[in-house]
């Protein structure tokens, strides 16, 4: 390893810089395809970096190019840059300033170690053998949009030779770095069902078609589907989590709308969820008299990270952070990230970032906000990542 000591050097001197857009991003959050501020925001740092930097390829996305100064390869960092629709709750000084909106998934931290890292590279760029792209991605967080599946397809990285991004991780203990080859995350997707049935008094149900007791039935056929037909050794998740019926305590169940969401690892799951999911319905259908219908929804593909490039990171995370720093998770988790789709089409690895105490709150909570002490952590890593891939 080549570059150890004047990397933290750069890294402590950018700090507290970083330190300041991080809390500038966590002030001023933005949804999933709005992140105009954000994305104009970066694009200012960059400028004051010096670094070129493209836009205009997809929504409010950037893309940062530090060109080195002798002929090599290009590598990829990325960091996502939306927040979710959740009202604060830290009592952070620069708790959200954006009402219903916030940044409870760390990508405050995310977008700020990137543009540290960034920084670093910058200054290092004369030692830089070939190119590093720096990608500020949009809609992370909406698969219906899902901002990776479009910059991976844009062409703009079609020259990426391999690529990574990390995720902060309340689940981690605070400055540790979960490195996991092959299955991290899973794939994530989204399911609306309408059980229509007729409504009538409900002291004379025999006279309609009760859709909400056919809905309890899918509910509870659902859950019999994980526990009886899937094999336990199998990573699969199906979780309904929103369910809208009925207008009046004594009026029978018209229509019944539920909302839900499928967790798996292995493509033929995937296929088999939406397929009997499919088939519940048509059983309920007969058995209540309803009439059903299923609108299922691919979201993002279940993030597998190249054995090999977590090796290289492995490597790289004992000699700048130190081998106490270095862990390897025992299980994936069954959240998903849509990294996925640059792991689908170039070798890379995708890392976890602990910021827990044992009392952190989890990712999407109103709660949740970084340990800004994993800031140099995560900036040493990118960038050492980056300089070590381009001097191979």
């Amino acid at each position: 390893m080549m570059y150890e000591k004047e990397v933290k050097e750069k890294v402590t001197a950018i700090l507290p810089q970083v330190v300041t857009w991080r809390r500038h991003f966590h002030e001023y959050p933005e949804l999933s395809g709005k992140e105009v501020k954000t994305s104009a925001y970066i694009q200012e740092v960059f400028k004051n970096l010096g670094i070129p930097y493209e836009t205009g390829f997809f929504q409010n996305a950037v893309l940062g190019i530090i060109k080195g100064s002798h002929p090599g390869k290009t590598v990829a960092l990325r960091a996502d840059m939306d927040a979710l629709p959740v009202t604060e709750l830290t009592g952070l000084p620069f708790a959200s300033k954006n009402e219903g909106v916030m940044h409870a998934c760390g990508h405050d931290g995310h977008m700020s170690i990137l543009l540290g890292a960034a920084a670093v590279l910058n200054e290092m760029k004369d030692q830089i053998h070939g190119t590093v792209k720096i990608v500020f991605q949009p809609a992370e967080e909406e698969a219906a949009i899902g901002g990776g599946r479009h910059i991976a397809a844009s062409g703009k990285l079609d020259d990426v030779s391999e690529i990574y991004g990390l995720h902060v991780w309340p689940e981690l203990p605070t400055g540790q770095v979960g490195l996991k080859p092959g299955s991290l995350m899973a794939a994530s997707d989204r399911f609306y069902v309408h059980i229509k049935g007729k409504s009538t008094h409900a002291a004379q149900p025999h006279n309609g078609t009760d859709a909400l007791v056919a809905a309890a039935h899918f509910i509870i056929d659902v859950q019999s589907l994980i526990s009886r037909e899937m094999n336990p050794m199998d990573n699969v998740v199906c979780t309904i989590g929103l369910m809208n019926a009925g207008t009046r305590y004594n009026v029978g169940v018209e229509d019944a709308y539920l909302e839900g969401t499928c967790r798996t690892y292995r493509p033929e799951l995937r296929d088999k969820m939406e397929a009997r999911l499919g088939e519940i319905l048509k059983g309920l259908d007969v058995m209540f008299h309803t009439h059903s219908e299923l609108n299922y929804v691919r979201g993002h593909s279940a993030t597998i990270n190249t054995p090999e490039k977590i090796d290289f990171l492995k490597k790289v995370g004992k000699a700048y952070l130190g081998e106490e720093h270095i862990t390897e998770p025992e299980f994936p988790s069954m959240c998903a990230e849509d990294f996925s789709s640059y792991l689908e089409k170039f070798p890379g690895a995708f890392f976890w970032l602990g910021t827990g105490d044992g009392n952190t709150p989890a990712l999407h909570n109103a709660s949740f906000a970084i340990n800004e002490s994993i800031l140099p952590l995560g900036i040493t890593l990118e960038a050492a990542a980056a300089l070590e891939a381009l001097s191979r």
